[in-house]
């Protein structure tokens, strides 16, 4: 049988390789000058060589105006050879076809060479090297084909020296020198048109925060003279009085007089001079100072709307507020439309101050809904089916209390190890969740409740998985909270999560198998009830595909709490350790770590790294962690050329298992893949996948499995591979195959597989999956 799957895997090589070498040849075979016109010349390469040492040719690059046919991998020129593909008859709809997904032949243009050099030489001036030259070279070579060189000679680089105010309203002066201090344009940085925009910026936003409503960027400008000499450059900042652009003599500070909430009114004036207008024909609700007019039924509670803004009578104007009620407002997730404005009220209060009223008006969406479906599903490489049954209500006790109920059946086929016999996992399920707008705590705290948008999550869980070694069902309870300390942060905090998990059935050979080893304890009825905070950072925005990191920390800990509390309880089970219910429970404390990088190379490839790492250390009570707490590698979204649960621990090799199960309690792994769309709904993907997992303590490691810092190094699990996805907008569809590259599992000098042996079908990793790995 080996030796049949040997001949497999080597015809499967060999077909892959004349197929990749077959396509190379014949696109490489199209002349890439097939649709360049006579005396026209196809724009081969484009060059920038920079001396400027602060100024990166990354930096440089969106100034050129033109830039040579998209390259995979360095030097590819799919795309066009796509294109190249294509005949002449345009009446053809295969023609059209490899037109639309390829790329047409980039064209020299001199003129737009011309205007890189110029662009490139203005941004180099805005970045304070004013004496920066750009020279352009033209080469031509081959037939019909052209590469364009940029040289940059930047010259010196001029600093800031000293900074002068010129405020032309006495009124606003006490203003803006009391924030110098934070001033950008400090002594000794280089000077840079970007830098002085900045500063224009945060002025603007200071003085909009203090109530200047009618402030803004254009009022600032500034004087630069160049002429001190030694590259240095005295600043002048200019502040202009209102006169010429508003028709005042001074800034105005404004206060809020009216906040009013209309709700599915529309966007028409309420408030005039007499506050009590806004009665007619609708109902009007005083609540805090506030003004809440509606139709019919107010369908929320008056907190709900008071507590969700930051803007409030008798407070100066601030532009911040208002945007980060904007926010408050939005992540309720109730109205399809929010629009916050302010009007002048022509009034003033008894400081002369101008009022301002604001209007808030919301337009409430659907407050139910429910979802049936069904779907394909993927748990580290195994394919099954599902079916859910989704209901929401976004405003249950009409103070925006967010309620989910989801109910789950789903069935798995997956493969016994080294046989194609299949088994089946059956996965049941439901849980039922709240998320209430606030802290469900005995502590007032608005300030809290209005900087950080807090939230309360309470949920209660049942799952039954039925596997052929073992049944297994845990029921969950959680309680936590989660907040935004920032635009890209998140905090996650549950300091209750109780987990009881029953073991009915373990398979005899199983049970056998493991009951003289320390995994026995992870397949017994255990307690888990602990708590954990997760910190998050994450830049990518939805619609985007720019540069990003991500990093999600988490730290949990579980059984100290019932630990100092079980002398309350007798121990009447003559046992060396405590239990609850009549159940152990378990004790440890667990932490790890997830950093990705995506960088967008171009508009078709990108480049995505990963990294993982945690640690989970079992004491006290139950001295192994227990097994929905452990790590394990392999599958879909870790090392790809190994299956789930099938790698480690460390250099540990399991034959007699039918089923892979291996887990521990250190894990780590990196991940390298290289993305890059193909055509119509195809992208491609190249990637490399280094990791492993370990045990902590020599008492409950499988053999070779225990980490040892001096030779953890030697059982990293490293395997390549490539990947093809199918984006359908919706979700995207995945298929990677991996090939073991080392393999920690075989005896030292023999673990870099291509050196030591042909790769052989064991070696390979076939994995479908729903969405991208990481």
């Amino acid at each position: 049988m080996k030796l049949s799957k040997n001949k497999n895997i080597g015809i499967i090589r060999n077909v892959l390789l004349v197929i990749t070498g077959g396509v190379l040849l014949f696109l490489g075979s199209c002349s890439s000058t097939k649709f360049v016109p006579e005396d026209e010349y196809l724009l081969t390469n484009v060059k920038v060589k920079n001396k400027a040492r602060d100024i990166s040719r990354e930096k440089l690059k969106p100034y050129v105006r033109q830039h040579e046919n998209t390259k995979l991998l360095g030097f590819w020129k799919f795309y066009l050879g796509l294109y190249n593909l294509s005949g002449q008859d345009d009446d053809k709809g295969i023609n059209r076809w490899l037109r639309r997904i390829g790329e047409e032949p980039v064209i020299f243009d001199p003129y737009l060479v011309s205007q890189s050099a110029q662009q490139m030489k203005l941004y180099l001036n805005n970045q304070g090297y004013f004496q920066a030259s750009v020279n352009d070279t033209v080469i031509y070579h081959g037939k019909q084909k052209a590469k364009v060189i940029y040289s940059i000679d930047p010259g010196n680089r001029y600093y800031i020296n000293d900074v002068d105010y010129r405020i032309e309203d006495d009124s606003i002066r006490d203003e803006v020198l009391a924030d110098t201090l934070e001033t950008l344009l400090r002594k000794g940085r280089p000077f840079t048109v970007e830098l002085h925009e900045r500063e224009r910026e945060r002025i603007n936003k200071n003085l909009r925060n203090r109530g200047y409503y009618k402030f803004s960027e254009e009022f600032i400008y500034f004087l630069s003279d160049t002429s001190v000499g030694d590259y240095l450059v005295n600043d002048s900042l200019i502040v202009m009085s209102p006169d010429e652009v508003l028709g005042k003599k001074h800034h105005q500070k404004y206060r809020i007089d009216n906040v009013l909430f209309q709700l599915g009114i529309g966007t028409n004036d309420l408030l005039g001079e007499d506050t009590g207008r806004v009665t007619t024909g609708f109902d009007t609700l005083r609540f805090e100072d506030v003004y809440i007019v509606y139709e019919d039924e107010l369908s929320f509670k008056p907190q709900l709307l008071t507590s969700s803004t930051y803007i409030r009578p008798n407070d100066y104007f601030n532009a911040e507020l208002v945007d980060r009620t904007y926010q408050l407002l939005s992540s309720l997730r109730l109205f399809r439309y929010i629009n916050i404005r302010f009007r002048e009220t022509g009034r003033t209060n008894n400081n002369n101050e101008p009022l301002l009223d604001c209007i808030i008006s919301l337009s409430p969406g659907k407050s139910q809904s429910f979802s049936v479906d069904i779907e394909g599903t993927n748990s580290s490489g195994n394919i099954g089916a599902a079916g859910n049954f989704n209901y929401q209500h976004k405003n249950l006790f009409k103070g925006g209390e967010f309620f989910t109920l989801n109910t789950r059946l789903a069935r798995q086929n997956q493969f016994v190890r080294s046989s194609t016999e299949e088994f089946n996992t059956i996965e049941i399920g439901g849980e039922a969740s709240i998320v209430i707008p606030r802290f469900w705590i005995p502590l007032r705290i608005q300030q809290f409740h209005q900087r950080y948008n807090p939230k309360t999550n309470i949920s209660l869980a049942y799952n039954y998985q039925r596997r052929p070694d073992y049944t297994r069902t845990i029921a969950n309870v959680r309680l936590g909270y989660n907040w935004k300390s920032s635009r890209y942060i998140t905090h996650a905090f549950y300091p209750l999560e109780f987990n009881l998990v029953n073991i009915p059935n373990l398979s005899r050979e199983f049970e056998e198998r493991i009951s003289e080893t320390f995994l026995r304890y992870t397949y017994e009825d255990h307690l888990i009830v602990n708590m954990n905070y997760s910190f998050l950072f994450n830049q990518q925005t939805l619609g985007q595909n720019d540069d990003f990191w991500y990093l999600r920390a988490n730290l949990e800990s579980a059984g100290n709490v019932l630990s100092l509390l079980s002398p309350l309880w007798e121990n009447t089970n003559n046992s060396d350790y405590s239990q609850l219910l009549g159940i152990r429970y378990a004790q440890y404390v667990k932490s790890d770590i997830d950093l990705r990088f995506h960088n967008r190379i171009d508009r078709y490839t990108s480049l995505v790294w990963r990294f993982f790492a945690g640690v989970g250390v079992p004491y006290g009570n139950l001295n192994v962690l227990p097994f929905e707490k452990r790590y394990f590698s392999g599958g879909a979204n870790s090392i790809r050329a190994w299956p789930v649960r099938g790698l480690g621990p460390g250099s540990y090799s399991e034959e007699e298992f039918r089923f892979y199960n291996q887990t521990g309690d250190m894990k780590l792994e990196m991940n390298l893949e290289y993305r890059f769309k193909l055509f119509w709904l195809l992208e491609g993907a190249l990637f490399v996948d280094a990791g492993n997992i370990w045990s902590i303590r020599e008492s409950s490691s499988l053999e070779g499995g225990l980490f040892e810092a001096d030779n953890f190094y030697k059982e990293i699990a490293v395997g390549t591979g490539i990947g093809v996805r199918f984006d359908f907008n919706y979700f995207i569809f995945r298929f990677d195959m991996g090939l073991k590259t080392h393999d920690p599992s075989l005896p030292e000098g023999e673990r870099w597989i291509p050196l030591s042996r042909p790769w052989r079908w064991d070696d390979v990793g076939f994995n479908f999956a729903i969405g991208y790995p990481f």
